[in-house]
């Protein structure tokens, strides 16, 4: 008996751990979106020097299309957008492990002043946008096995009784 693992199992971890991997790095998806809209770019200088755009739009004398000009360009379009991503990609990533030093019991924030305080709170004081509160399945599962009642997440969160 070489494995006692079945066949399938595996595959259904991988995928799982490249799930959570791609979950792990929220910025990506600004990263994403921010090529996306240099790409953009980068297509509208090769749009305006192929179909001569300043010529169509106002009315002047068509010029001819030039390489040098398209490629010179794009190069600045593609170093910017290197740039750009690039550091706006790290900066966000290095804000987010200064930010958040998290105690794992109580769930304090430590603030830039070196005193603990909760994290909602912190998130108020800082960034101040609604929060939506909710129970997981397991602290639900945890509150019913020590003898609470198990309540709908929003009502046991914010403290509504039934």
């Amino acid at each position: 008996m070489k494995n006692a693992i079945p066949p399938g199992a595996m595959n259904m971890h991988e995928e799982e751990r490249r799930k959570v991997a791609s979950r792990r790095d929220a910025f990506w998806h600004i990263a994403f979106w921010q090529l996306m809209a240099f790409l953009f770019l980068l297509c509208f200088v090769w749009a305006v020097e192929l179909l001569d755009l300043p010529a169509w739009a106002f009315g002047t004398e068509p010029a001819p299309f030039s390489l040098y000009r398209v490629c010179l360009l794009s190069a600045g379009v593609i170093a910017a957008g290197v740039a750009a991503i690039g550091y706006t990609y790290e900066q966000q990533r290095a804000l987010l492990r200064k930010l958040l030093e998290t105690c794992m019991y109580c769930h304090r924030v430590k603030t830039p002043d070196e005193t603990w305080e909760h994290v909602e709170l912190y998130f108020i004081k800082h960034y101040p946008v609604p929060m939506k509160r909710g129970c997981c399945p397991d602290c639900e599962k945890m509150l019913a096995e020590v003898g609470e009642e198990s309540v709908p997440a929003s009502s046991a969160v914010s403290g509504r009784s039934h």
